[in-house]
C-alpha cells in the first residue's frame, strides 16, 4: 500500500517516533512517503497538488498543525491518527468532530479514550506502551553523558505553570542550587541558564544519553496522565536500561512496568536520596534495568502488531 506519514520537525516531540514508524512500514513492504508537517506555513498549490496526486491508500500521523490538517482533509483514503496529545485542540473531546476529515481510524494509549471512541462507533485500537525508537547502534556509552542523573525535555511550562507544580518541586526547583555533589544535567529548550542546563541534545544522542547516565527522570504531562497515558520517553529510557525515576501517578496503570520503575515522593529530598541509593547499588539497579529492556521489547512488538492490524483493517 501507498502510505504517507507526517512527522513534526526536529526537535519536536514526535519527530523520531513518526519517522521510525515510516521506516517500519517501509520494512513491512509498503511504499512510504515521510513528510514533515507544515507547522503553520502556507503551502503553495503545487505542493498540495503533489500530495493529492500521490493518491495514498493511508495517511498516518499524530496530531498536526492546522495547515497540514487542511491537506489531510483533501485526501480520500484511510486516515490513521495516533491520539496521544490534544495538540491544537482546546479539549480532548473536540477530536470527535473531525472524524472523516482528520481521521477514520484511531490508535490511543488511553483506555478511557478507547471507550469513548468505541461508544461513537469509531474504529479504535488501544496500546499500553509506545515502542522505542532507539536501535542498538544508538545506545553507545559516551563519557560526556555519564551524569549521575539526567532529564530530557523542554522547560517553559514546566518552570512556570501551576499544573507542573508537583514535578517542579521534585525535579526542577532551584536548578543552580543545592543538589549537593550530584551531577544533574537537563537537556532541552526553555530552561534557566544554570550549571544544570546542558543545552539542546543532538537528535542522534538520545540513546547515548540514556546509555551513559546513571539514572534518568521521566514525567507525564498533566493532560496525558489524566487519561492514563504513558509517553514514549519511558519506552526510550527503558530500552536503554537506565534506572527510571518517576512519580507514582495514581491515574496511570503501568500494566506490569511498575516492577522496573523507581518511584519517589514529590519532593527533592526523596529524589536526591534515591539517586544516591542507585549510584551506591548500581549493579542491583542495572539488573532491574535489564528486565525493563525486555519488557519494552515485548511492548514494542505489540505496538507494531496493533499498527499492522489497523493498516490492514483486521478486526476493525
Amino acid at each position: 500500500m501507498k502510505i504517507i506519514v507526517f512527522h513534526q520537525p526536529f526537535p519536536m516531540g514526535n519527530y523520531k517516533v513518526c519517522t521510525a514508524i515510516a521506516k517500519k512500514l517501509s520494512k513491512m513492504g509498503h511504499e512510504v512517503y515521510s513528510l514533515q508537517q507544515l507547522n503553520g506555513a502556507q503551502p503553495d498549490s503545487e505542493y498540495v497538488q503533489q500530495i493529492i496526486d500521490l493518491n495514498p491508500d493511508i495517511v498516518y500521523s499524530e496530531m498536526l498543525d492546522n495547515e497540514t490538517f487542511k491537506i489531510v482533509e483533501k485526501l480520500k483514503c484511510k486516515k490513521i491518527l495516533t491520539y496521544v496529545s490534544k495538540g491544537i485542540l482546546q479539549s480532548w473531546d473536540d477530536i470527535y468532530q473531525y472524524q472523516g476529515d482528520w481521521f477514520t481510524h484511531i490508535m490511543t494509549n488511553s483506555k478511557q479514550m478507547e471507550t469513548e471512541f468505541k461508544s461513537r462507533n469509531i474504529p479504535v485500537v488501544h496500546f499500553e506502551w509506545f515502542f522505542s525508537v532507539l536501535e542498538d547502534e544508538d545506545k553507545i556509552f559516551t563519557s560526556k553523558y555519564n551524569h549521575d542523573c539526567t532529564f530530557l525535555g523542554m522547560g517553559f511550562q514546566r518552570m512556570s505553570s501551576d499544573v507542573y507544580q508537583v514535578e517542579r518541586e521534585a525535579f526542577f526547583r532551584e536548578l543552580g542550587g543545592p543538589w549537593g555533589d550530584i551531577d544533574y544535567k537537563i537537556y532541552g529548550n526553555g530552561w534557566p541558564q544554570t550549571s544544570a542546563h546542558g543545552g539542546i541534545l543532538p537528535g542522534d544522542d538520545i540513546g547515548k544519553l540514556y546509555s551513559s547516565s546513571k539514572t534518568g527522570i521521566a514525567i507525564i504531562a498533566p493532560g496525558q496522565r489524566d487519561f492514563g497515558m504513558i509517553n514514549n520517553r519511558y519506552s526510550e529510557m527503558g530500552s536503554c536500561g537506565i534506572p527510571i525515576i518517576t512519580l507514582q501517578y495514581p491515574t496511570v496503570d503501568w500494566t506490569g512496568g511498575e516492577k522496573y520503575l523507581n518511584f519517589v515522593e514529590p519532593n527533592r529530598q526523596s529524589v536526591v536520596d534515591l539517586i544516591k541509593k542507585i549510584i551506591y547499588h548500581l549493579d542491583e539497579y542495572k539488573e532491574k534495568g535489564n528486565n525493563m529492556k525486555k519488557f519494552i521489547e515485548e511492548k514494542s512488538n505489540v505496538f507494531f502488531e496493533k499498527l499492522q492490524y489497523v493498516v490492514e483493517g483486521r478486526g476493525l
